[in-house]
């Protein structure tokens, strides 16, 4: 199937506004995010062709004319003047904030807490990409998860790129479609802009961006009422009360008392970090991280044959709670060989210490495991990629409240590691060891490779 000039690979999401899907250049067969303008019925309804068409194009044109580190790309803009349906392209991200935290369709449904360094990292990107818009007179307006894509590069939780400006709003100029048609997500957006999307302002994306790193940090979303809020100190033991503080600024009813700006916001967050540091070094150091480990004999031997497990039944076949977790944790007792590997003995299994260099597709991290056996690397040549169960022995839990002291005795920057299980013929699944968690991806999407083999 093809689109204009683009090779159709698969549908990524549908909206009101039309769908996006991943798709192939020509020539060059670089993957890209093709959105395409298919309004439903209602939309065309209330809003009417003309006007979506020229939301649609206003949406490519304001992110083709911004270049930011925090704001995805536009590659490519076709009007639908030939009578093919209007379409645009983007960079195409695997990743995005909204599996990073586990939200779903049911929204009020508690979420992957993703700990305070993380969150912040993440807030800090989406204000400052907010920052380059609202410089230009640019209210975003649908700020969300689901909205924030992360970029893979050399680790870590990614990059914020925002995307969808379907919704966004130019100073001064009207929102097509009828009075009092709702814009913005539930949830996140703020008060004045549910009352009047034409009120909206650059500090209705300040809500937003306080709704979700609220969410990251506590794992639920705040109530609306301030007075019936819990306090983050309350759901976060790691949290003074400070943060709490903070909140009451980046979600206050009225606009006014808000952070006028989204650098103002960073600045406090910013101070709030260096503070939390302070106390994590304070208590860090009273720590013996030095000590001994408790071992613990292997009790049990995680499968070591690569499976295909479809979507409905990977949470019991994997051992995994509604959040994609394990049920139980692991109890890792690694031994550093100094030699680039890493005996585990609670399972008896030997990790590659280093794991690839770069993120791969799931294709090179099998040609990435073939030259580790080439190469005799650490004296072994049957390395291979591990099970879904065997990723998940390296998972700790550290990410929760109280366990910020633990070291890994792997790189945490490393953290989303391909496994050998497939999901379907073009995906596979994959697992965060930093967060601990477990989902899937295409293929064409690059994770880490972390080999292991038998004692």
């Amino acid at each position: 199937m093809k689109i204009g000039r683009y090779e159709i690979r698969g549908l990524l999401g549908r909206g009101g506004m039309g769908a996006v899907y991943k798709a192939a250049m020509p020539v060059t067969g670089r993957i890209v995010a093709l959105k395409v303008l298919r309004p439903a019925e209602i939309m065309e309804d209330l809003v009417g062709m003309e006007a979506l068409t020229s939301m649609f194009l206003k949406e490519a044109a304001t992110m083709a004319s911004i270049s930011h580190a925090n704001i995805a790309s536009v590659l490519d803009v076709h009007d639908g003047a030939d009578g093919s349906p209007a379409h645009f392209t983007m960079e195409y991200f695997c990743g995005n904030l909204g599996v990073l935290m586990g939200e779903t369709y049911e929204v009020e449904a508690p979420s992957r807490r993703l700990g305070v360094e993380a969150s912040l990292q993440l807030a800090r990107e989406m204000l400052r990409g907010l920052d380059r818009l609202h410089y230009e007179g640019i209210v975003h307006r649908d700020v969300k998860p689901f909205n924030v894509m992360l970029a893979e590069d050399e680790g870590g939780v990614g990059h914020v790129k925002l995307i969808d400006f379907g919704l966004s709003k130019l100073r001064g100029e009207p929102t097509p479609g009828p009075k009092g048609m709702v814009v913005g997500s539930p949830y996140y957006t703020a008060p004045e802009q549910e009352a009047d999307p034409e009120a909206a302002d650059a500090r209705s994306d300040i809500f937003s961006v306080g709704i979700t790193l609220y969410r990251m940090l506590t794992g639920c979303l705040p109530t609306e009422d301030p007075a019936a809020r819990r306090p983050v100190c309350e759901l976060h033991p790691d949290l003074d009360c400070a943060w709490d503080d903070m909140f009451a600024q980046a979600l206050a009813p009225d606009p006014a008392g808000r952070y006028p700006d989204a650098m103002t916001m960073i600045a406090a967050l910013d101070s709030l970090e260096a503070k939390w540091r302070d106390q994590k070094d304070a208590v860090c150091s009273g720590v013996d991280l030095l000590l001994e480990p408790e071992r613990h004999a292997p009790d049990w031997t995680p499968r070591d044959v690569p499976i295909k497990v479809p979507l409905k039944a990977a949470r019991e076949r994997f051992a995994l709670d509604e959040l994609w977790r394990p049920t139980e944790y692991g109890q890792g007792d690694f031994l550093d060989h100094y030699d680039g590997t890493v005996l585990d003995r609670a399972t008896g299994l030997i990790w590659e210490k280093y794991g690839s260099r770069y993120p791969l597709t799931w294709e090179r991290a099998h040609q990435h495991v073939a030259r580790l056996n080439k190469h005799a690397y650490g004296n072994r040549t049957d390395w291979r990629l591990p099970t879904v169960e065997e990723l998940t022995t390296l998972f700790t839990g550290r990410t929760e409240p109280g366990d910020f002291c633990q070291q890994s005795a792997f790189d945490p920057r490393k953290a989303r590691l391909w496994s050998a299980d497939t999901k379907a013929f073009s995906a596979a699944w994959y697992a965060d060891a930093e967060l601990g968690f477990v989902w899937w991806q295409d293929r064409t999407c690059r994770f880490f490779a972390r080999a292991v083999c038998g004692q």
